[in-house]
């Protein structure tokens, strides 16, 4: 009996929250009980955490260029240290996007230094793209058949998907840009002609968008390297989104030991916080002296440039998409940025390649009479009116609430007469604005949730689905605490999770 198991221990990196959601889905699974399930993140799990008669269970996403998320970025270099690693069973489910380089790049690599080491894998890897649902039912499926002794079952799982990226683009042209707010930064709608692309998409999908350089950033660096034509030669490639190994290199051929530090784990922090609004100029003039590195070095150092996601703001429509930006300027070191993909669909006349991909999990619920609540802040509207234009567009009149939240209702009402026409018509069923600086108190979404509790929990008592869009570091557990005081219900983020009612956009 060599082969059973007896005990599961899951191991999550998450970088979204979608590994670290699937990783407790897994350890509420019924059928896992008996194994007595524990769930802790990759970094926290130590040797004396898995025995001889454990089976681990490691779900992870891969951050930036195919690197684990912060949370298990330890994990690797610490299994290396184990003494029975050789007798490790294990399963790995990774979360990757193919749109980027180095698809599901961590949890490839794992399960290559697993391999090496002599542990068995119980199931083949799955390498999932943003579309994982279905591939995570597959594997669970197969998990359950290899615990209750189909260990073929595990041998035969093969999922794979294919990559739809660069090679896939389309050269759109510009219809329409014009501002939508007052204040700086801007918020500005663009309208992108994509007639003859092939591309079929509906509310809910993602665009991605393969920038070009900033002029100004490509002849400072031609200025750094002494050679004119670096400013055509790294037009596409990566200069913001700099990965541990561009740096680690960079280090080397520096042999700067500041940098080398600063790439130290227990210095993660504070690498977060010199990155922060930094790109390849300002890591070549603090740390490397001139004649270091050569334009040679960063040709074969930097990727091309990173596909910027952007959630689409239309309905389906064969001839062209639209988008909602945001103008992001900043000063640093005297010099004024802005963000690379905006800043080159707002400063450009175009044409701009991008690609399309499906979005499920942002899609409206097919049942028509299921109600929705549409949760969204800034920018953050730009897929949920694409979800009301769809609406709109197919006749449904489904019970639909909107909380908006912005700044000042004068300067920040993106697509105001656009949201009171769909109010007017009845699409909208409630449309709720907070701005938070209209008043002398702010006033955010999760106090409009508070004002308004009683019409909000009896929309989700009814079943309604939760669509939530926004930056992630304010808005999610906000809005969790706030819905979950407004119904009475300590676990109603979670629930809605299981049941499959929240879907989330947050950046």
């Amino acid at each position: 009996m060599a082969d059973l198991i007896e005990r599961i221990l899951i191991g999550y990196g998450s970088e979204s929250g979608n590994a670290r959601a699937l990783a407790m889905r897994l350890g509420e699974q019924s059928s896992l009980q008996p194994y007595r399930p524990v769930v802790k993140e990759l970094n926290a799990i130590q040797p004396a955490d898995v025995g001889e008669r454990d089976a681990l269970l490691i779900v992870s996403s891969s951050f930036g260029d195919g690197e684990p998320p912060a949370n298990a970025e330890r994990f690797s270099d610490a299994l290396a240290q184990w003494p029975d690693r050789h007798r490790l069973r294990y399963a790995i489910f990774g979360l990757g996007d193919t749109a980027y380089p180095h698809f599901c790049g961590f949890t490839q690599a794992l399960d290559a230094r697993l391999t090496q080491y002599g542990a068995r894998a119980i199931i083949n890897r799955v390498d999932a793209d943003v579309n994982f649902e279905p591939f995570f039912a597959t594997w669970l499926t197969t998990l359950e058949k290899v615990l209750a002794g189909d260990a073929q079952a595990g041998r035969d799982l093969h999922l794979r998907v294919t990559a739809y990226g660069e090679d896939h683009a389309f050269s759109a042209a510009l219809l329409e840009r014009r501002p939508l707010s007052a204040r700086t930064p801007q918020a500005w709608h663009l309208r992108l002609n994509i007639a003859g692309s092939g591309i079929v998409y509906r509310a809910g999908d993602t665009v991605y968008l393969l920038p070009e350089n900033d002029e100004g950033l490509l002849t400072r660096l031609a200025d750094w390297l002494g050679r004119p034509e670096a400013a055509d030669t790294l037009r596409r490639r990566e200069l913001r989104q700099l990965s541990k190994t561009t740096l680690r290199e960079l280090a080397q051929l520096a042999d700067s030991e500041e940098l080398k530090g600063l790439l130290k784990i227990r210095q993660r922090k504070a690498m977060e916080s010199y990155l922060y609004g930094a790109d390849l100029l300002d890591v070549l003039h603090d740390f490397c002296p001139p004649q270091t590195v050569t334009l040679e070095n960063l040709l074969a150092l930097l990727p091309v440039c990173l596909p910027r996601a952007y959630s689409i703001a239309s309905a389906t429509r064969a001839e062209s998409l639209d988008l909602c930006v945001r103008d992001v300027r900043y000063e640093r070191d005297g010099r004024t940025r802005r963000g690379t993909a905006t800043g080159w669909l707002l400063s450009q006349p175009g044409p701009f390649r991008l690609f399309c991909r499906a979005n499920p999990g942002f899609y409206l619920p097919r049942d028509t009479t299921v109600p929705v609540l549409l949760i969204g802040t800034g920018t953050g509207i730009a897929p949920l009116i694409g979800l009301l234009r769809e609406m709109a567009a197919q006749g449904e009149r489904r019970e639909t609430v909107l909380i908006f939240g912005e700044k000042r209702r004068d300067e920040d009402f993106l697509y105001h007469e656009a949201l009171e026409a769909l109010n007017a018509a009845g699409v909208l069923t409630r449309l709720i604005t907070a701005f938070s600086r209209d008043a002398a108190a702010k006033y955010y979404v999760q106090h409009a949730i508070g004002e308004h509790a009683d019409a909000i929990s009896g929309l989700l008592r009814r079943g309604a689905h939760v669509y939530l869009c926004g930056n992630r570091q304010y808005l999610e557990h906000a809005v969790a605490t706030a819905l979950e005081q407004a119904c009475g219900a300590e676990n109603l983020w979670q629930t809605l999770i299981e049941q499959q009612r929240l879907h989330l956009e947050l950046y």
